[in-house]
């Protein structure tokens, strides 16, 4: 009896055994089946009507309308120099001056000859009057008389050469005053006090601040939609968060073959003393703008064969591939505007590379999506 009270245990053991080892079999399964067919996490954004511009973007360098080289008429050496690069500068003023020493000593020596010769003058003029009276009563010859006409003649034109040569030597002499001829900011001062310097020697470069602009380079596909007079927004590099208005100044009417670009000059308005010549910069330049359009992310546009399609969320969470039309875009802004059979606060799935037609999804904020589809295809656009 104690034997077959012992096998009968035993094989209930087993029986028990066999089942917890069965149920913990069918646990896995299911939940590997959960994990394999759980809808993959997709974030989405809703859709929504607005106002976008559509516009082209361009990269150039900064630089002013008006950008001089400042230099010397006359040799010199440099006695002292007013100003600095950054330094803003004013119509008329005096930013360097040359040596005067020699001027003056020249100057001097000048204004000496033309007091002796205006001296010289003045006593032929009154032996010119005396002999005129003397030749009238007869008291001397007609031939006594010219002689004296003569002499008068070349003490006038001495003092007339004596005056032109101080005349000379003072304009000379201002010279040595290095006088800024519009008002701006020095970009680059070239010399130092004691260094020598002949005409035509750049001593100074200034900018004028009252008009400046960006010279964008712009892809030609998108050229003969910019024109003079458009709207633009100017940002310099390190400000990303500082964007400038801008308008378009004029287009440069040569383009470039090798690079297949147009320049477009675009002016705007910055703080003389935030002025930097060739600091970089982008422009976008608006075209067109579309109003009251639908509005979705950029990066939730697919293109396939050369049309763009989206793949809209329902209720239910299952997608559809929805073709649209893109109206306007910006490289800066990460909405593009559409035309489509979409509805307004509809759901779009964002970044939806990988995705199938009628394929459920788990939908979620692109900011809270801690798994989901990676990739993305943007707007499809290079502007």
């Amino acid at each position: 009896m104690a034997i077959e009270s012992t096998k009968r245990l035993r094989a209930e053991g087993s029986g028990q055994l066999w089942l917890l080892r069965a149920g913990i079999a069918v646990a896995l399964v299911l939940l590997v089946g959960v994990i394999l067919f759980k809808p993959p996490a997709v974030p989405v954004a809703q859709v929504r009507r607005g106002n976008l511009p559509d516009e082209v973007e361009g990269t150039g360098t900064v630089t002013a309308d008006t950008l001089a080289n400042i230099a010397p008429e006359i040799t010199g050496r440099v006695e002292s120099v007013a100003v600095d690069q950054g330094n803003l500068v004013h119509k008329g003023e005096i930013i360097a001056m040359l040596d005067q020493t020699t001027w003056h000593r020249r100057l001097a020596a000048a204004e000496a000859r033309l007091a002796a010769t205006e001296a010289e003058a003045a006593e032929s003029r009154w032996e010119w009057v005396r002999e005129r009276g003397l030749v009238k009563r007869d008291a001397v010859s007609e031939q006594n008389y010219h002689r004296y006409t003569e002499r008068l003649q070349i003490a006038d034109a001495e003092v007339l050469a004596a005056r032109a040569q101080v005349g000379l030597l003072r304009y000379q002499l201002s010279l040595t005053r290095i006088p800024v001829l519009f008002s701006g900011i020095v970009v680059r001062r070239w010399v130092v006090p004691g260094a020598s310097v002949v005409p035509g020697e750049t001593m100074f470069t200034v900018a004028d601040t009252r008009l400046i602009y960006v010279r964008a380079h712009i892809d030609q596909d998108f050229s003969g939609q910019v024109r003079a007079g458009e709207i633009a927004t100017v940002i310099l590099r390190g400000r990303q968060n500082q964007p400038l208005k801008g308008t378009v100044l004029r287009i440069d009417p040569e383009a470039d073959a090798a690079t297949e670009e147009t320049v477009a000059e675009v002016a705007f308005k910055i703080p003389p003393a935030d002025f930097q010549l060739g600091q970089w910069a982008n422009v976008f330049i608006r075209v067109a703008t579309a109003k009251n359009a639908l509005l979705i992310p950029g990066q939730a546009i697919i293109w396939v064969g050369g049309r763009s399609f989206v793949f809209a969320v329902d209720r239910h969470n299952v997608v559809h591939r929805v073709a649209v039309h893109v109206l306007a875009q910006s490289p800066r802004l990460p909405l593009v505007a559409v035309a489509g059979a979409l509805r307004t606060h509809e759901r779009v799935a964002f970044r939806p590379m990988g995705l199938k037609s009628a394929e459920r999804v788990s939908p979620c904020k692109p900011d809270q999506c801690t798994a989901g589809l990676m990739g993305g295809s943007g707007s499809g656009g290079n502007r």
